[in-house]
């Protein structure tokens, strides 16, 4: 009944077969079998099953409360066995981000967090909010670090990290300043202006500085990826309207950034999906993250 507590509390994660032999690395045979074989030691039946869903059954539910207190336990006898030398259960910790960890600092407590808690495996996957939503959503993901600025707080948990401004970034010859330096856009003919695609928050928030400084003209063009946006700019020019910690521009020695007077604010943090009322426990490495981040 025991030997198979992570098989079983993955299924109930993900709710599909395959989903979750991919998440603990087994087939989905072997996952089937040791489902079955609880089943069987239980003498009850855990999961409704359908072609594409496998729904947890009264008695499921029952058995996921003393499952997750079953591993909650098991972590914790394997974390004071550590020091006689047994060697500990190493859990998967899968973390989203929006393109932000080195500029924001936020890779340092990561890194914390990690030699802290040596039996949590840290995986980092990187790519834009409106995916790692839809990954958090689907649990593929435990937490995401993303922009918190047009979240929905009913829907998730999150801790805010650190604040980035919007900037111009420009050929070094369009305007006669020092990078960094400040300037009052309003004061400005601006053309050929460029952000991130319109299902993005960078282009709500880009829209936002535009409106604040009176521009009526429609964007040059959008792009899913800022890295994308800055060979244009040094071939063609133009200007980028993007969050400061995008104007990573080592590789583009020609290109600049100045920071926009009564710049519109960005917030970066750490979220996670409230829980419904189903399986609240389920988060419980996410909330091992998140409250190391609020106990910083």
């Amino acid at each position: 009944m025991i030997k198979w507590i992570d098989d079983f509390l993955a299924l109930a994660e993900h709710k599909n077969f395959s989903s979750a032999a991919d998440s603990i690395y087994i087939s989905q045979s072997a996952l089937s079998k040791h489902i079955k074989a609880i089943e069987n030691e239980l003498g009850v039946v855990l999961f409704i099953r359908n072609n594409t869903k496998a729904e947890l059954t009264e008695a499921g539910n029952i058995y996921l409360e003393y499952a997750l207190n079953i591993r909650k336990f098991s972590h914790e006898l394997r974390f004071k066995l550590n020091k006689f030398g047994t060697s500990p259960c190493i859990y998967r910790l899968a973390v989203g981000t929006i393109p932000c960890l080195a500029e924001s600092g936020i890779m340092e407590p990561l890194l914390q967090f990690q030699e802290k808690n040596s039996n949590y495996a840290i995986e980092i996957m990187e790519s834009d909010q409106c995916h790692l939503l839809r990954q958090l959503s689907q649990k593929e993901i435990d937490v995401a670090i993303c922009r918190l600025d047009f979240l929905s707080d009913k829907e998730y948990e999150a801790i805010p990290l650190c604040t980035d401004e919007m900037v111009l970034i420009c050929n070094k010859d369009t305007y006669p300043f020092e990078q960094g330096s400040e300037i009052d856009l309003s004061g400005f003919k601006l053309e050929n202006i460029y952000t991130l695609t319109k299902d993005s928050d960078v282009y709500r928030l880009a829209k936002m500085q535009l409106n604040d400084i009176g521009f009526k003209g429609e964007l040059k063009g959008t792009f899913p990826r800022h890295m994308m946006i800055y060979p244009l700019l040094v071939q063609k020019g133009g200007c980028a309207i993007l969050p400061r910690q995008l104007a990573n521009l080592q590789l583009f020695p020609r290109l600049t950034y100045y920071r926009i007077r009564n710049a519109v604010k960005t917030k970066i943090g750490i979220v996670k999906p409230i829980p419904n009322d189903e399986n609240p426990q389920l988060y419980e490495k996410a909330n091992v993250l998140l409250d190391f981040f609020k106990n910083l």
